[in-house]
């Protein structure tokens, strides 16, 4: 069945110049310094040389950090794999590659706390991508990445309890920093996720209307054209989700599962690179992932780009029952110098490209 052309959208291309402004490179700057910051406050505060030097740097070390790259790249070969399916195959395998490094490229630089759909919006526009697949692909997949937390974190609390949420909680009245800004945040996702679910997949025909009323609340006005885009958009979307069979349901789903695994059982890999200590059984490192779910969650609405500073000091805590305190900035360099720091690096290759290719092409009819 062929699909459906839609003309994209006026207030899509009216987010053109801003999405280009979003990929100047200069915005990297403000990550860099962020994260230098973080590095030099635990380097100042907590950074032990002698603990530094008992640090092992065999082959062993070695080879497990290898491994953890390998995994970063099997997690970039998942996003790929769901970004070609949920948009239809339309795309080679080499394309959605280069668009995963835009999507992380963008999101490196945009406050968790905000997010970027718009940006992948514009950017699948203008890869002359059907408006009903676009709007799929970006819709779709905030559900699912909303919905890994969503299902996954209480399954994890029955299983492992309050020590899971942050070293030395025994109960979950311990209302810290950590253990209060989970259950708050775990909230807003849920929050979040359920209105984005009901929208899209449960009472689409609604979406306009809820929206719509929305834009035309005073103090939300400023956003009026955004929420009568986000109107249309799941209205396309809803269509095009809902018109596939299990197959194309059960590759995005895998696709997800397996990013978001690969980029826990990544940081797994370090710990064990730099404590060679730590026990490698599953039920240990089970735990230790489960920890790893628990601070993303917290992570989730970071107010700095990529949570750049913010994810450096958190690691640093949250595996200190793992790794002393005086080495764990070590850990936290390799973590997001490949995950976070590398893909920013690897953006300001391929982002310049892309501007180049796609700013300056004639406008064709969809």
């Amino acid at each position: 069945m062929e699909e459906k052309q839609t003309q994209p959208l006026p207030t899509i291309e009216a987010e053109g110049q801003r999405v280009v402004r979003s990929f100047r490179l200069r915005r990297m700057i403000l990550p860099f310094a962020l994260g230098i910051t973080a590095v030099g406050f635990l380097f100042y505060y907590q950074f032990d040389l002698e603990q530094f030097r008992s640090i092992e740097w065999t082959g062993r070390a070695f080879a497990w950090i290898g491994l953890a790259f390998l995994i970063l790249v099997v997690r970039h070969l998942f996003y790929t794999l769901r970004l070609r399916t949920i948009t239809g195959d339309v795309f080679s395998w080499r394309k959605c590659l280069e668009l995963v490094v835009l999507w992380e490229f963008s999101a490196a630089l945009t406050p968790t706390s905000k997010g970027g759909p718009f940006v992948m919006l514009f950017v699948l526009t203008k890869e002359k991508l059907a408006a009903g697949r676009t709007a799929a692909a970006v819709l779709y997949t905030m559900v699912l990445d909303s919905g890994f937390f969503v299902v996954t974190l209480p399954i994890l609390l029955l299983l492992y309890g309050p020590p899971m949420l942050y070293p030395g909680m025994k109960s979950y009245s311990d209302v810290g920093l950590a253990s209060g800004t989970f259950f708050v945040t775990y909230g807003l996702m849920l929050t979040y996720w359920s209105f984005i679910v009901f929208l899209l997949l449960i009472k689409p025909r609604y979406a306009k209307k809820a929206l719509g009323a929305l834009a035309s609340l005073p103090f939300l006005k400023k956003w009026s054209a955004r929420l009568h885009l986000l109107g249309e958009e799941f209205a396309l979307a809803a269509e095009e989700i809902h018109r596939r069979d299990w197959r194309y349901h059960l590759k995005v789903v895998v696709g997800t599962v397996g990013a978001w695994t690969s980029k826990f059982i990544m940081i797994n890999c370090l710990i064990i690179a730099i404590m060679p200590s730590t026990p490698v059984d599953g039920a240990t490192q089970a735990f230790i992932y489960a920890r790893m779910v628990a601070m993303f969650i917290i992570m989730a609405f970071s107010p700095t780009p990529g949570g750049a500073g913010l994810a450096e000091v958190a690691l640093v805590g949250f595996i200190s029952d793992y790794v002393p305190a005086g080495i764990g900035l070590v850990v936290a360099l390799l973590w997001r110098g490949m995950a976070y720091y590398g893909y920013l690096l690897l953006g300001a290759v391929v982002v310049p490209a892309w501007v180049a290719a796609n700013m300056r092409m004639p406008k064709r009819g969809a």
